[in-house]
C-alpha cells in the first residue's frame, strides 16, 4: 500500500506553513521595535523579548521542514528581520543587568545560531553571564527549568542527535505526572505540551520520555478533548504536536482534531485565537487594526506553523481518514456517548455548536466509533465541571458497557465518586451520592482496572 497517498497532502501542510511564516513577518515589522500595550485589555499587550523568542523558536522548528524553496526562502528571510532585535542592545543590556535571566535573553540569538546565523560577540557577553554569581538566582518552576535545560542543549550541542537521557528537570514535570484532566487549569496543560516541546525539541536533538509513551498520549487525548470543546485552538494545536513530536502515527481523535483545525483556519484565514475580540477588530482601522490583530493572534498562527511543520518531518504526516481506533469500543459507542452528549442542549448550546460538531457531522458512523473515546473525555469534564455526579456515574456505566472505560479520565472521574462517596459518609450528605461507591463498583470499579491497565 502506498501510504503517502492515503497521507494529508505535504503541499497544504508546506502552505500553511508559509501562511504562518509570512505572519511572522508582519509580526517583527509591526510589533517587535516596541511591542504592543492594550489599554482595555493588558492581557494582550506584548512585551518586544517576548514577540523575539517566540519567533525565533517558531523558526527553528519550521526549519525541520525546510527542504521545500519557499519554506527555506521564508525562514532565511524571517531570520535576517529578526537578527537585529535578537542581538539589540536591549537584549545585551539585559545580559549585562540580569544574570539569573541571561538564557531567556539569549534564546533568540541561540536560535539564530543554530539555524546558521552565529554572532561571536555576542556568545562573549553571554558566557560572561551566565557564569556570574547570581546566574541560578530565579526561582522556577519544573516545566521552566525544562526550558533553561533546552536553551543551553541547543547552546552547547547545536547538531542533531537522538536517544539522550531524559532531560532532570522533566522527571519533577507534568510529563511525569498525571494530569488533573477533570478540573485541572489551563496552565497545567500549558506546561505539559511546553515541557514535551522540550524534551523532543522538535525531533532535532529528541531526549527520551519520563514515562511511557502511551500513557503521555491517553493524558493528551483527553487534554485535546478539552480544548477543542471549548475551541482554545491555541492551546488544542500545541497538544496535538504530541503526536508527531512522540511517534509515527496519529490517533483517531488527533486526526480530527486536525481536520478542525484545518478547517477553522480556512475558513478565518488564520487560526483564530479566543482574545481577538472581532465586535473590537471591526472597530479598528490602519495600523491599530493591524497591531491589534496580530498581537491577539499571532500566538495561535505560530502554533499552527509549530503543526505542520512538525507534520512535515518524515513519517510524521497525519493520514487523510480516520485511522481505526486501537481501543476495541463496542459498535455504535460514538452514537451512544453523543446521545449522551446532546442531553445538555439546553444547557450547554454554545458547546454543541463548537466548530468540532460541525466536522463530526461529516464523519461516518465507524469513523465516530473510532473517536468515541474522544466524545467520552468531553462528556467526562463537562459533567464533572458542572458537579452533576449522578450523570458522571451514569455516564461511566455507558463508557464501561461501550469498553472505553480504561482511559486516564473515566479513572479519575472514578475515583472522584470514590472520594464524594467518603465525603457524604462524613458529612451525612444525601443518600444519593452515598451510592456511588457500590455504583462504581457495578461497573467494574474503573478508577482500580484503569490506574493499573494505564500507570502499570
Amino acid at each position: 500500500m502506498n501510504v503517502q497517498k492515503h497521507a494529508w497532502s505535504k503541499e497544504d501542510l508546506a502552505r500553511r506553513l508559509c501562511h504562518a511564516l509570512d505572519i511572522a513577518r508582519q509580526a517583527l515589522e509591526h510589533l517587535a521595535q516596541e511591542g504592543y500595550t492594550d489599554p482595555e485589555e493588558p492581557g494582550n499587550s506584548v512585551r518586544p523579548e517576548k514577540l523575539v523568542s517566540e519567533t525565533a523558536f517558531f523558526l527553528l522548528a519550521a526549519s525541520t521542514a525546510a527542504d521545500g524553496s519557499e519554506v527555506r526562502e521564508r525562514i532565511e528571510g524571517v531570520a535576517q528581520l529578526l537578527i537585529p532585535h535578537a542581538r539589540s542592545e536591549r537584549m545585551l543590556l539585559g545580559l549585562c543587568l540580569h544574570p539569573a535571566l541571561a538564557l531567556d535573553y539569549a534564546q533568540a540569538h541561540i536560535c539564530l545560531t543554530r539555524l546558521g546565523f552565529p554572532d561571536a560577540g555576542f556568545d562573549a557577553l553571554l558566557r560572561q553571564s551566565v557564569g556570574a554569581q547570581a546566574r541560578a538566582g530565579r526561582e522556577r518552576v519544573p516545566h521552566r527549568m525544562l526550558e533553561q535545560e533546552w536553551i543551553t542543549a541547543v547552546w552547547e550541542n547545536p547538531g542533531p542527535g537522538s536517544h539522550l537521557r531524559t532531560p532532570p528537570a522533566a522527571l519533577d514535570s507534568v510529563l511525569n505526572q498525571p494530569m488533573d484532566l477533570l478540573n485541572g487549569s489551563r496552565e497545567d496543560i500549558y506546561a505539559f505540551t511546553h515541557a514535551l516541546m522540550y524534551v523532543r525539541d522538535f525531533n532535532i536533538r529528541p531526549r527520551r520520555l519520563p514515562r511511557r509513551r502511551t500513557e503521555i498520549l491517553a493524558e493528551a487525548e483527553a487534554a485535546l478533548a478539552r480544548c477543542l470543546d471549548e475551541q482554545d485552538y491555541d492551546l488544542g494545536g500545541e497538544v496535538l504536536l504530541t503526536w508527531p513530536l512522540t511517534g509515527k502515527s496519529w490517533s483517531p481523535a488527533s486526526v480530527f482534531a486536525f481536520r478542525v483545525l484545518a478547517q477553522v483556519e480556512d475558513r478565518a484565514g488564520f487560526l483564530p485565537a479566543s482574545s481577538t475580540r472581532l465586535a473590537r477588530l471591526a472597530k479598528l482601522e490602519g495600523e491599530a487594526r493591524t497591531c491589534y490583530l496580530l498581537a491577539t493572534a499571532y500566538h495561535t498562527a505560530y502554533v499552527m506553523g509549530l503543526l505542520c511543520a512538525a507534520a512535515l518531518q518524515a513519517g510524521r504526516t497525519p493520514p487523510l481518514k480516520l485511522p481505526k481506533g486501537k481501543t476495541a469500543a463496542v459498535q455504535g459507542s460514538g452514537t451512544l456517548v453523543l446521545r449522551f452528549l446532546d442531553a445538555d442542549k439546553n444547557k450547554d448550546a454554545d458547546a454543541r455548536s463548537g466548530h468540532w460538531r460541525g466536522e463530526l457531522e461529516q464523519l461516518t458512523y465507524p469513523e465516530r466509533d473510532a473517536i468515541a473515546g474522544l466524545l467520552l473525555n468531553i462528556a467526562l469534564r463537562r459533567k464533572a465541571s458542572r458537579g452533576e455526579f449522578d450523570a458522571l456515574r451514569e455516564l461511566l456505566k455507558l463508557a464501561y458497557s461501550c469498553g472505553l472505560s480504561n482511559t486516564p479520565a473515566a479513572s479519575q472521574a472514578a475515583e472522584m465518586l470514590e472520594r464524594l462517596a467518603t465525603y457524604a459518609s462524613i458529612t451525612g450528605a444525601p443518600k444519593a451520592a452515598a451510592k456511588s461507591r457500590a455504583d462504581v463498583g457495578a461497573v467494574g470499579n474503573p478508577s482500580i482496572h484503569v490506574t493499573r491497565e494505564i500507570r502499570g
